[in-house]
Parts: C-alpha cells; sequence; structure tokens
C-alpha cells in the first residue's frame, strides 16, 4: 500500500507539472578551459564527456546515498523521438541539459533542457543524405556533444562536425572532415580542450579506409591537425603493413579521448585492423588495437603502445584510458589505466607509454593464457586464429569483448574502478573471401554469441593499485552498451540491457536499489545538481541489430528480444 500511494503522489504531482507552468531555472555560462580541467568546483555540473578530463566518471554528490536511496523516484521524463540507438551522455552546465539524438539515418538531433523541469528551450536538427550505406546503417548512433565557451559541438553520421549557439541552437559553422560515401561517419562526444573540438572516425575496421584524429578551431572550425592511425608509404609504422593493405587497414576512434592539461597531451584508443582476416594484412599492423599520446598543439604523436598486434578477433582496444596517479616504490607516478575487451587491464606510464603492470581480469578467456610481466605481451595460445574457409571456433571473449564500450567509472576517495562487463563467448569463422568495395561492409567473418554460464553481466569494483578484484556484481544480461556512475554518496549506478537501472553499495556490490525503466539502457548515466538538489539521469535506447548480435542464438538470452526498445531520458530524485 505505502508503494501504491508513493506511485499515486508522485503521478500526481507529474500531472501537476503540466497545467502549471514551470519558470525556468537554467542560466548558461561560458565553459572555459578552467573550468573543464577543474570540475570538482563545480559538483553540480556535467560539462564534459566523462565528467573530468581523465575519464573518471565520479559525482562528488552526496545527497542521494545508501541511508536514502530507496526515495529516489523519478522526476521527469522526455522522448527523444527514436526508439533505438541511444548512446548520449547528457551534459549539464548550471542547470541547462544538452543531449544528442539521432532519428535513424535521417537526422541528427540536439536538445537544450532545463534540467530542473525537463522543458525543452530548444531543439535543433541536422538532416542527413538519403545514400548513408554499410555500418552507419546498423550503428546510427551518437554519444554526446562537446560544451566550449557558449557553444554546442557534435558529430554527424555522414562525417560533418556542427557547432551550435548554445542559447539558441542555431548553427554557427559545420565543417566536413571526410566523405562519408567511403564509410566515414562520428559517433563519438569531441573532445573541447585548449581552443580546439578534437574528433575520430568511426567505423573504418569494418568499412575498410584509414582511421583519423582531427582538430578543428573551436571558433572557425578550421582544421589544425590531423593524424592518421594507419601510416601511410614511408611514415613510420607502415612496414608493420604487407603491400599496400594499409590503404584499407581499418583503426576507427570510436570513443572520447582523455586529457592531460598540465602536459597537452590527449590519450585515444584505436580499434581494429581491416579486414577481420589476419592473414590477408601480415604483420603488427600499427597503429590498430594501440594507445595514442597526441600533443594536441600539433597532433604529433609523443608515445605509442601496441597492445595485441594482428588483431583477428575484432579484440580492439578503443576505450578510455583511465588518468591516476598510482604509489610505485613509494613515489606518486601518473599512469594511464584501461581495461579491455581483451579481458586484460594495462598500467603504463602516463609520460612515457612504458609497461608497468597487466592483469585478467575475465573469468572467460582462451586466446592468450597470460601476459609476460616484464614486456606486457599478450601470451597467445597455440592454434586460436581461425582460417579461411575452416569450420567455426569456439573464441572467448566474444567479438563484444570482456567489456564492451560502457564505461568505467573511478572513485578518487576510494581508488576503485568500477567495471562493467560480459562473460560471452561466440563460435567464430572467417569467410573464404573478402574483397574491398568502397561504401560496403570489409568484416569478412561470421560469428554468434553465447553465455557459457547462466549470468553473462557483471560489474567489478578493481583496485588498481594491488590489482585485485574486491567484489563483483552479477547479473543475467549482458552489460554491453552504457556504462557506470560512481558518486561521493557511496553509490554505483548501473544501466541494465533487460531495462534496469540499479544503484550498488560502492564498499561491498551489494545491490540496493532498481527501477525498471521498460527498454534497454544504453546510455551511461550521469549525476547532477540544482541547488541543493542531487539526481541521476539515464537515457533508455535499444536497437534491435546490436541486440539481436548480442543475444545470438543463446536460449538463456533470447528473452531480451521481447524487451522494447526505448529512446526516453528520464531524470531521477530523491522523493520528498
Amino acid at each position: 500500500m505505502r508503494t501504491a500511494f508513493r506511485l499515486a503522489v508522485v503521478a500526481l504531482m507529474a500531472s501537476a507539472l503540466l497545467v502549471t507552468p514551470t519558470p525556468v531555472t537554467a542560466q548558461w555560462t561560458e565553459v572555459t578551459d578552467q573550468r573543464l580541467a577543474d570540475p570538482d568546483k563545480e559538483p553540480q555540473n556535467w560539462l564534459t564527456y566523462y565528467r573530468s578530463y581523465g575519464g573518471w566518471r565520479y559525482s562528488p554528490l552526496t545527497q542521494i546515498n545508501i541511508q536514502n536511496i530507496k526515495r529516489l523516484t523519478p522526476r521527469w521524463m522526455l522522448s527523444l523521438g527514436e526508439a533505438g540507438n541511444q548512446q548520449a551522455t547528457p551534459l549539464v552546465n548550471n542547470g541547462v541539459m544538452i543531449v544528442t539524438s539521432p532519428l535513424g539515418t535521417e537526422i541528427n538531433r540536439v536538445y537544450a533542457v532545463d534540467a530542473a523541469t525537463g522543458r525543452v528551450l530548444w531543439k535543433h536538427e541536422t538532416k542527413l543524405p538519403e545514400d548513408l550505406s554499410g555500418l552507419v546503417k546498423i550503428l546510427s548512433m551518437n554519444r554526446g556533444a562537446a560544451l566550449y565557451g557558449d557553444r554546442v559541438y557534435f558529430g554527424t553520421m555522414d562525417a560533418r562536425v556542427v557547432a551550435l549557439s548554445a542559447k539558441t541552437g542555431s548553427v554557427l559553422w559545420q565543417k566536413t572532415l571526410a566523405d562519408y560515401k567511403d564509410g566515414y561517419f562520428f559517433t563519438m562526444a569531441p573532445l573541447a580542450a585548449d581552443g580546439k573540438i578534437i574528433v575520430g572516425s568511426s567505423g573504418p575496421g569494418e568499412m575498410g579506409n584509414r582511421g583519423f584524429i582531427a582538430a578543428l578551431d573551436a571558433d572557425s572550425g578550421t582544421e589544425l591537425w590531423r593524424t592518421y592511425t594507419i601510416p601511410a608509404a614511408g611514415e613510420p609504422g607502415n612496414d608493420t603493413w604487407a603491400g599496400e593493405s594499409w590503404k584499407h587497414g581499418g583503426g576507427a576512434v570510436w570513443l572520447t579521448g582523455t586529457y592531460d592539461p598540465g602536459q597537452k597531451t590527449a590519450f585515444f584508443g584505436v580499434g581494429n585492423p581491416a579486414p577481420w582476416d589476419a592473414n590477408l594484412r601480415k604483420g603488427k599492423n600499427l597503429y590498430t588495437n594501440s594507445v595514442l599520446a597526441l600533443d594536441i598543439k600539433n597532433g604529433s604523436i609523443k608515445w605509442f603502445r601496441q597492445y595485441h598486434p594482428n588483431d583477428t578477433w575484432d579484440l580492439d582496444t578503443p576505450h578510455e584510458h583511465l588518468l591516476i596517479t598510482l604509489s610505485r616504490g613509494g613515489q606518486p607516478v601518473p599512469v594511464t589505466f584501461q581495461p579491455q575487451k581483451t579481458g586484460f587491464y594495462f598500467t603504463l606510464d602516463r609520460a612515457s607509454g612504458r609497461f608497468l603492470s597487466a592483469k585478467k581480469f575475465a573469468k572467460n578467456v582462451n586466446i592468450w593464457s597470460d601476459v609476460n610481466p616484464e614486456t606486457g605481451e599478450l601470451l597467445e595460445n597455440v592454434g586460436m586464429r581461425p582460417a579461411a574457409g575452416a569450420p567455426p571456433m569456439n573464441i572467448c571473449p566474444a567479438i563484444f569483448g570482456a567489456r564492451n564500450w560502457a564505461h568505467a567509472s573511478f572513485n578518487p576517495k576510494t581508488g576503485l574502478v568500477f567495471l562493467p562487463g560480459m562473460e560471452l563467448c561466440n563460435k567464430y569463422s572467417i569467410a573464404k573471401e573478402i574483397e574491398y568495395k568502397r561504401g560496403a561492409l570489409y568484416i569478412g567473418a561470421d560469428f554468434t554469441a553465447y553465455a557459457p554460464e547462466e549470468n553473462a553481466g557483471v560489474v567489478r569494483a578493481i583496485d588498481p593499485a594491488s590489482q585485485k578484484t574486491v567484489w563483483e556484481w552479477w547479473t543475467r544480461a549482458p552489460l554491453q552498451a552504457g556504462g557506470t556512475v560512481a558518486t561521493a554518496g557511496g553509490l554505483v549506478f548501473v544501466g541494465t540491457q533487460d531495462g534496469r537501472l540499479v544503484g550498488l553499495n560502492q564498499a561491498n556490490g551489494k545491490q540496493v536499489w532498481e527501477f525498471n525503466l521498460g527498454a534497454p539502457v544504453t546510455g551511461p548515466p550521469v549525476s547532477f545538481g540544482i541547488g541543493a538538489k542531487q539526481y541521476i539521469a539515464v537515457i533508455t535506447g535499444g536497437g534491435k541489430v546490436t541486440g539481436d548480435l548480442l543475444v545470438g542464438d543463446d536460449p538463456k538470452l533470447q528473452y531480451l528480444k521481447s524487451i522494447p526498445v526505448g529512446g526516453t531520458l528520464t531524470v531521477f530524485g530523491l522523493f520528498e
């Protein structure tokens, strides 16, 4: 009865909001380099994709905590106008929320919303060409925007970057960086830093083009530099490609880089080579499956590290590199820390890229036996490379990885990383023939995913200093999209493929709260504040194509096909 009464009151409050106009409380404030570099001075805001340049996805807000989380209820909702492939991280600047949303492959949308009420302040729509093809038709998504000055920046599915007025949504400039007919598109949230808007190209690993990272002048849109992730003839690293295979070598840059403003260095993970059949591109295939440390003044590569060469399983390393400081030999050492699809996490010296340590965190890994503790080389098991035309092999992890793009979070107070992941394998085979054709998929592999155990999804609390897994929280559905957010209130929030937003106790991983949103949670949750009130925001989406690939023919996962796709932004606050 108490629950029913509470829901009735919430519904009554929502009705009251509909009939009583609520004044707009949001007020845009210019987003500066100083504000972006020191987010803890503004605990109420979420100004950039990871909230911090270091990729932490951590909120210092404490109002929502272990003691009162059972009072967390929806405050408002906004339909994003499209069911499926909603993967954006909402940004919040003093009560103004910016969120992106695709309408299939027809339109890229951006909304500005009063974060206290859900009232739409403006909406921008960018129409897309009718002849988009290849991977972009499958992954028609957008993961968010960047805020800088008085502008909002986002990438489009036809390879443009657009700058909007943050106050009106009007277009200030737009720049085409590549030809979408070659299979180029942008899905990542741009990185705004030092007067630049930095983006990486999506899709090369599946479309057979050369990936790149480019920086544009934030004021004018002028391209300042471009760094290709596949070196051309005569460039360092080109000799790691057989013949002219580099011309269609792949190396996508799917996710927003992290950034060290003191060193003016951005860290980007690079994706897999193309095609997936490694026999067609013998060699190490630089700089695929690598981290590039870029000087953002000119785009030059300060250092790089390739995590594993000549990938043939789509177990690439495009994920965020968390920028943290660990104690080694009694001295603080700034490092990059990246848990990977491979099922291992790597710690590198941030200044030089020198290998420091690595460890396996996943249960189901049969490609590699371990990692060399001196060199960081993954020790590959014999016989795990599929041959063209051969019967399917059981490969673990599956192509989705021991973790996919779902983001980790880091609590600087406890030193723990909260990593969403999956325990999936796949039946994997290489095609007999594959030929590059412009604008067409250039993969040449087939796979069917399955879960070897009852539970396929997991959140792990990892201590990067001791390399120990402190606790695990298991769930039936794989945690492929979205991610976690850690808060100073002792909570970790994670969204699930079967439609739940879940609150976990950071201390022990025990579930303390959940809410069924009725559609897969595909956007990473965030936390923000307005006045003295803290909120949690999250996006549901789905995407039938990627969802069906994740499920495969595994009977244990077929129930996920019956869950409706969403397309809704929901904001939660404490019931009073």
